[in-house]
């Protein structure tokens, strides 16, 4: 499935589901990691750049560890909303990329 399709596919009310997480595959309860996060979305810079809708559909689908392991990993929302808004960007980074590979292996 591309990012577009598990884009169109969030039901902002429905932000809990359990399937394969889009980082690391295990079959986990899942959230939402807004891929834009939601303390930017008010700043000028991503109204321009964004729609609204956007903003709030734009995202993945990931398993808690992976959720936290971003969140500890790039603690900047700006920074995420900048540099790190899509699954392929995300995976560029080194220590998410190591984070994903060991909860590969988790149960």
């Amino acid at each position: 499935m591309s990012d577009d399709e598990m884009e169109a596919d969030f039901d902002e009310n429905d932000d809990e589901a359990q399937t394969a997480c889009a980082l690391c595959g295990q079959v986990r309860l899942l959230t939402f990691h807004h891929l834009i996060p939601r303390q930017v979305h008010k700043k000028k810079r991503f109204k321009r750049e964004y729609t609204r809708a956007e903003m709030r559909t734009r995202g993945l689908m990931v398993c808690r560890i992976c959720h936290d392991g971003i969140h500890d990993l790039i603690p900047d929302e700006k920074r995420l909303a900048r540099e790190y808004n899509t699954l392929e960007k995300l995976l560029e980074h080194e220590g998410v990329a190591k984070h994903v590979a060991w909860s590969r292996k988790q149960r």
